[in-house]
């Protein structure tokens, strides 16, 4: 009778150590192009980067060559070149509710704060990817009709300059009574629309 007991505990801690094992490949190189292969699935619904992630992780299993041998991004090769100018914070956010166009409020954001190292263009795009999965957890309806919203601004944070969007920078698009997607200034009040605000360093650069 007390083996079944003894088995809980064991359980519980394979079950952490995976987790844990899951955390620390998404640090690696390999987790990270995943990561964004997700979020371009998410965003621009291409089967080409569902195959990506399927290609990255199956490689990973199966790869046995020294981490060296590992190919790294464009971020990873400059982190050690890149220069200190922190801190860097901001956040992507959905919000805003008209009761004739969604059934439920939605409000969610997605947050960085980054001591030294801004964030760059594809982890921008993966930000908006995760804030379109936290809108789908709400309302698959609300997610669904700020669709427009999430492509302008994925969009948006392509073009952002070399060195970043800076401090003070302000973007959104809402959809306006009609349905159409419009500048958050021009969608009217508590238009249901998705936000991009810098509060301090900057974003979504190659540097």
């Amino acid at each position: 009778m007390a083996a079944p007991a003894a088995a809980v505990p064991a359980a519980v801690y394979v079950a952490g150590a995976g987790l844990v094992a899951g955390a620390v490949w998404l640090m690696t190189p390999a987790g990270q192009r995943a990561s964004q292969s997700l979020g371009e699935a998410i965003v621009d619904g291409g089967a080409t980067a569902v195959d990506n992630i399927r290609n990255l992780i199956q490689g990973e299993e199966e790869d046995t060559a020294p981490p060296q041998a590992i190919p790294q991004t464009q971020a990873d090769t400059d982190t050690a070149t890149r220069r200190c100018d922190g801190p860097h914070r901001g956040r992507f956010q959905a919000q805003g509710y008209r009761p004739s166009q969604e059934p439920r409020p939605v409000e969610t954001s997605v947050p960085w704060v980054r001591d030294c190292f801004a964030p760059q263009r594809a982890e921008g795009r993966g930000m908006v990817s995760l804030l379109l999965v936290q809108t789908q957890a709400i309302s698959r309806q609300g997610a669904g009709l700020r669709g427009a919203c999430f492509s302008r601004m994925s969009q948006h944070v392509n073009s952002a300059p070399p060195s970043g969007f800076t401090a003070g920078h302000r973007a959104g698009w809402g959809i306006n009574p009609a349905g159409q997607v419009r500048r958050n200034t021009a969608a009217g009040p508590n238009a249901p629309r998705v936000d991009l605000e810098v509060q301090a360093g900057r974003a979504f650069g190659d540097v």
